[in-house]
């Protein structure tokens, strides 16, 4: 039961309550080795295959063939991990010990993220930070071996063991965890190294990808080519294409150097949420974006180790009353989102009725488009892609 640990005193937290760092995206976590489970895999582009992207081609009209979808996904441009309050400062009992048993990193929102819930007319209803209004203000904690700090213009840095997270100027930024760097430039350029590939793109779309059996690049004058054990390709400036794939593979490869690399995405400013309203119960919050296909309610294979972590913890905790809301950006309808939502809620409540959470303890909600942690535009009306992202999520809600 969780009584024993929903008692106590409240500790009122220093300016840092409320801080939420907005930053799209998301990769694995660490922590105790008490704590339930083990971290989830990273979304991040798939690690080469030992034989490269070379396949077989896939020529069915109207399809996108498997040397097309793997070369695709490694030349996909990650985004920096999202931000939630830091899990060894929040406010209660019950969020440290939920943060503590999820193995979360402190403060980093990678794929799962623990954080307080906001009551509403009917209880604990959703996470603090969602619908509120950025508040411009500096300042810097440290407690233990975790730092935060934050400037007004929405700049800051996040330190704690191994990971180094920096917010800086008009989308810029860079993430390390061990052989992990991404650099993000404010016009979407940015490098990814990780000991097994690099990622290398330039604000012109011109760059290049490698690892250890491939090899795509794309010159600032529009040649390129690509190679591995078997293909060699190559793309002049004028289009002409030479080599050895076959008729689809050079089209393929003829095509995404005249597209051009994929740009980083943009890193929002760091908001910093503005306290209101009691604080009553606490949010795991989960990355739809990890969970489901975009457009899907159908959970992914690797996103079930996710959702399992969370139904061992809720067998051992055994809530009274769980609620599973699902939430999606603006993209569409507003009706087609709330049934999107309602959908990719019940998919989270049958993954965790089927791994042993009593089916009575929980309801859910679809809640579409409503209450989003972040602006999905700029105020001159441009996209932001890491916003819609961050927008895209299921929170468990449990009341304390």
């Amino acid at each position: 039961m969780m009584t024993g640990m929903m008692t106590g005193m409240r500790a009122a937290l220093p300016w840092l309550t409320g801080l939420v760092l907005l930053v799209a995206g998301c990769s694995a976590a660490s922590g105790p080795s008490s704590a339930i489970g083990s971290p989830p895999p990273r979304p991040t582009p798939a690690a080469p295959s030992a034989t490269g992207v070379t396949g077989t081609a896939n020529t069915v009209p109207g399809t996108v063939s498997a040397f097309e979808q793997q070369l695709r996904a490694r030349l996909q441009t990650p985004a920096l991990p999202s931000f939630a309050i830091p899990t060894d400062l929040l406010n209660s009992a019950q969020e440290r010990d939920i943060s503590q048993r999820l193995r979360l990193t402190p403060g980093l929102y990678e794929g799962i993220a623990v954080l307080g819930a906001r009551c509403g007319a009917k209880g604990a209803e959703q996470g603090i930070d969602s619908g509120r209004a950025a508040v411009g203000k500096a300042g810097s904690y440290k407690k233990g071996n975790v730092s935060v700090t934050v400037k007004a213009n929405g700049t800051g840095v996040y330190n704690a063991p191994g990971v180094h997270v920096a917010v800086l100027d008009n989308g810029s930024g860079v993430y390390q965890r061990g052989d992990q760097r991404l650099s993000i430039e404010p016009d979407g350029a940015g490098t990814l190294s990780d000991g097994v590939r690099r990622l290398t793109v330039r604000s012109d779309g011109s760059g290049s990808y490698t690892d250890s059996t491939s090899r795509f690049w794309v010159g600032p004058d529009g040649a390129g080519g690509y190679r591995d054990q078997d293909i060699r390709i190559s793309v002049s400036a004028s289009g002409a294409v030479d080599g050895n794939g076959s008729a689809e593979q050079r089209a393929v490869i003829a095509r995404l150097i005249a597209a051009g690399l994929p740009r980083f995405p943009s890193v929002p400013t760091i908001r910093r949420i503005k306290a209101s309203g009691p604080v009553c119960g606490t949010v795991i919050r989960l990355d739809a974006n990890a969970l489901f296909a975009f457009g899907s309610a159908d959970l992914r294979p690797d996103a079930r180790t996710l959702v399992d972590r969370v139904a061992r913890l809720l067998t051992v905790l055994r809530p009274k009353t769980v609620q599973v809301n699902g939430y999606t950006d603006h993209i569409g309808t507003a009706a087609a989102n709330l049934d999107l939502s309602a959908r990719r809620a019940t998919a989270v409540r049958d993954e965790l009725v089927g791994k042993g959470v009593p089916s009575g303890s929980l309801t859910l909600r679809g809640r579409g488009e409503s209450d989003p942690i972040a602006r999905e535009t700029t105020s001159a009306g441009a996209d932001l892609p890491s916003a819609r992202q961050l927008n895209r999520r299921v929170e468990i809600v449990l009341p304390t």
